[in-house]
């Protein structure tokens, strides 16, 4: 729990603050060398893909998720994270995610692959906002809610957040696509 203090004229302070795990993860030997070359912008907009298909090393990708878990969980005061579900999906040109929260205490993503810039920097990004009364989606110095957090599709991009925060995904554009990879805490 974080103690309040007396705040200095001119200062922002942060009374509910929430941790999140950003990081650029090198996926050599994580991924299959050929997975680049197995998908396309071409197919359904989402797919769910089997993990095997895509995922050379399976234990190492499921300990960059735990580090990462177990990161927020000890922030948080939280017993350690010891297992994930992990599922590997495909998003395609016109796929989009509303706002939504998971029932799990932790969540994270990686993308795996993802095909070259898209026309607008954000398309198929993760985008995340605290849901919170009070954050008003509005930015504020120092704070780093009240705005949102946006990770771009790029090989290794990974995060890692509390369930409940609102996660969205910006719709990928036209001959784009994304495979990423999202884990949930299992208690």
């Amino acid at each position: 729990m974080t103690t309040a203090t007396a705040a200095v004229p001119g200062t922002v302070t942060r009374y509910w603050g929430t941790p999140i795990v950003m990081a650029n993860l090198d996926i050599t030997g994580i991924i299959r060398p050929e997975l680049a070359d197995s998908f396309g912008p071409a197919g359904k907009s989402y797919e769910d893909i089997p993990l095997g298909v895509v995922v050379a090393d399976e234990h190492a990708l499921r300990e960059e998720f735990l580090t990462s878990m177990n990161s927020l969980a000890k922030t948080q005061g939280a017993d350690p994270v010891t297992d994930i579900d992990l599922t590997v999906h495909v998003w395609r040109q016109g796929y989009d995610l509303p706002a939504t929260g998971y029932p799990e205490d932790f969540v994270g993503w990686c993308y795996l692959a993802t095909s070259p810039a898209p026309q607008h920097s954000e398309s198929g990004s993760l985008s995340f906002a605290d849901p919170r009364a009070g954050a008003e989606m509005t930015a504020m110095p120092g704070l780093p809610w009240g705005r949102q957090v946006m990770i771009r599709p790029q090989p290794g991009a990974h995060v890692a957040v509390p369930g409940w925060l609102t996660c969205s995904v910006v719709p990928v554009e036209h001959d784009q696509y994304a495979v990423i990879t999202i884990a949930k805490s299992v208690r």
